[in-house]
């Protein structure tokens, strides 16, 4: 005979695995702080990447007079003012990197535990129907 309760918290087990379960698989498999600097680590890359191509379009489209200007003090200043840039546009992009993927991991670790929970209540239906 089905028990009506234990198939509602299977199929709620079942729509999590195939809805949110891959999205929420990283915050079983790491601590916060790992979480967080592998993301760092990534956004480093791709804040490095587009840093870079947004300076080469910039340095394309403003060839002409770059190549005009182009003495030693004035290449070394400009070289100062972009490296200031980056530093700056990779300390707010990595700020936000923190915020977003510290956020992510805790509302994941919040769905894990309704997860778990949900598992619990199984097992003790299955321990419950096994000792009747």
């Amino acid at each position: 005979m089905l028990n009506q309760e234990r198939v509602c918290e299977m199929t709620r087990l079942a729509i999590f695995d195939r809805k949110e379960g891959e999205s929420c698989k990283p915050m079983v498999q790491y601590f916060r702080s790992d979480y967080v600097a592998k993301e760092i680590l990534k956004s480093l890359l791709s804040g490095t990447l587009a840093f870079a191509m947004v300076f080469i379009m910039w340095v394309l489209y403003g060839a002409e007079e770059l190549l005009n200007r182009l003495n030693f003090a004035e290449l070394q200043k400009l070289v100062m003012e972009f490296g200031g840039y980056y530093v700056g546009f990779m300390a707010v992009y990595l700020f936000v990197t923190v915020l977003v993927y510290q956020r992510r991991y805790t509302l994941g670790r919040r769905k894990i535990k309704k997860y778990y929970a949900h598992l619990k209540s199984v097992n003790k239906q299955y321990r419950q129907e096994e000792q009747d």
